[in-house]
C-alpha cells in the first residue's frame, strides 16, 4: 500500500501511516523518508529576497539617521539666506488663496454682499503690493510691469524663477483689486442710476482675468532673454543662441494661440443671451415679472436670477437641455492659481 499523506485540517502535523502487512512496506517507509528530507529542506531554505530586502532597509535608517541632521543644517542655512524671499511668497500665496475666496463669494451673493470684507480683502492686497515694492525697492522691481528687468547682476536659474513668481503675484493681485472695486459696485437690483447688470459685471470679470493671463505671458519674455544670455562668452555663445531660436520660436506660437484665445473668450464673455423677452401678460402669477425670458426648451425665468446658473452651465436648470450659448470662464470672479512662468 502507497503512504498516504492526511488533510492539514484534520490533523495538526502530517502524518503517515503505512499497512506492516503489505510486502512493499521497505519501499513505503524510504518513499516517506525521502518525503521528510524534502519537507525539512524547504522548512530550512532561507528566504533570500526577505534577507535582503532586510538589509537594505536596515542601510537606509542608518543613512538617513547619521545624515538627518546635516540635512535640516542645510536647510536652516538656506532659509535664514533667503528669508526674505520665502517669506515673501508665503505670504503672497496666502493672501491670494483668501482673497480669492472672499471674492467669489461675496460676488454669488450679489446684491446682498457684505462690503466689509470685500474692503478688508482689498486693504489687504494693497499693502502686500506696497510692502513688497518697498522691501525690494533696490532691485527696481517694477520694471517687470513695464516690460524692463530688475537691476540683478546674477541672472541664474534661482533669480528667474523668483522674478517670474513675484511678476505673476503682482499682477493677479491688481486684477483682484479691480474684481473687488467691481463688487463693491452698485448692480441694477440696487436701484442706482449707474448700475451693472450681474450678467454685464460677469463679463467684466472674465475680461479681466483673461486680459492679466495674456499680459503675464508678455512680461515673462524679459526675463528668460536675460536668462538665456546672462554670463555669454566665447564658449557658450553658441549654444545661448540656440537656445534663444528655441525659445523665441516656441514663444511666438503660444502668443499666436494666446492671441485667438483671448479674441474668442472675449466674445464668448460679452455675448447676449439669445433668448427673447416674455410679455408681462403672458407670465403666470407665480412668475417673476423682472425681465423674463423664454429659453429654447420653453422654459421661462427672470434673467437675472438665470445669468448666474448659465455662467456656469450651457444648460436648461430644469430639462438639462443643451442652449446654443457659448460657455465662458471666470465670470464669477474667480483668479487663476496656475503660475505662467514661460
Amino acid at each position: 500500500m502507497n503512504p498516504r499523506r492526511l488533510n492539514n485540517n484534520s490533523m495538526t502535523h502530517n502524518e503517515y501511516r503505512i499497512d506492516l502487512n503489505s510486502p512493499n512496506n521497505i519501499e513505503d517507509i524510504e518513499t516517506v523518508q525521502e518525503d521528510l528530507v524534502n519537507q525539512i529542506q524547504q522548512t530550512n531554505r532561507p528566504n533570500i529576497n526577505n534577507d535582503h530586502l532586510h538589509q537594505l532597509i536596515n542601510l537606509l535608517k542608518d543613512n538617513l539617521t547619521s545624515t538627518f541632521p546635516f540635512i535640516i543644517i542645510l536647510i536652516l542655512k538656506a532659509f535664514y539666506e533667503h528669508s526674505a524671499g520665502i517669506l515673501m511668497v508665503i505670504f503672497f500665496s496666502a493672501s491670494i488663496y483668501h482673497a480669492n475666496t472672499v471674492l467669489v463669494d461675496q460676488a454669488a451673493l450679489k446684491s446682498s454682499r457684505q462690503l466689509c470684507p470685500v474692503i478688508r480683502v482689498i486693504l489687504i492686497l494693497i499693502i502686500s503690493l506696497v510692502s513688497f515694492l518697498y522691501l525690494f525697492r533696490e532691485d527696481k522691481f517694477y520694471l517687470c510691469l513695464i516690460f524692463s528687468r530688475p537691476s540683478y547682476t546674477n541672472w541664474n536659474l534661482s533669480t528667474l524663477l523668483w522674478v517670474l513668481y513675484s511678476t505673476f503675484c503682482i499682477i493677479k493681485m491688481m486684477i483682484m483689486i479691480l474684481k473687488g472695486l467691481l463688487i463693491l459696485y452698485p448692480l441694477s437690483s440696487d436701484k442706482g442710476k449707474y448700475c451693472l447688470t450681474f450678467r454685464k459685471r460677469g463679463s467684466y470679470f472674465s475680461l479681466l482675468e483673461y486680459l492679466s493671463q495674456f499680459y503675464i505671458s508678455l512680461l515673462t519674455i524679459r526675463p528668460w532673454l536675460s536668462f538665456l544670455l546672462y554670463n555669454n562668452n566665447q564658449g557658450n555663445i553658441l549654444f545661448s543662441s540656440f537656445l534663444l531660436f528655441f525659445y523665441s520660436t516656441i514663444k511666438f506660437y503660444n502668443l499666436y494661440k494666446s492671441t485667438v484665445e483671448l479674441r474668442q473668450s472675449i466674445n464668448k464673455s460679452f455675448q447676449n443671451l439669445p433668448f427673447p423677452p416674455v410679455p408681462i401678460n403672458e407670465l403666470r402669477e407665480n412668475m417673476c415679472p423682472i425681465y423674463p425670458i423664454i429659453l429654447t426648451c420653453k422654459h421661462i425665468f427672470c434673467e437675472e436670477c438665470v445669468s448666474s446658473w448659465l455662467d456656469r452651465n450651457a444648460s436648461c436648470p430644469l430639462c438639462r437641455s443643451k442652449l446654443p450659448i457659448g460657455q465662458a470662464n471666470y465670470r464669477d470672479a474667480f483668479t487663476s492659481g496656475y503660475l505662467i512662468w514661460y
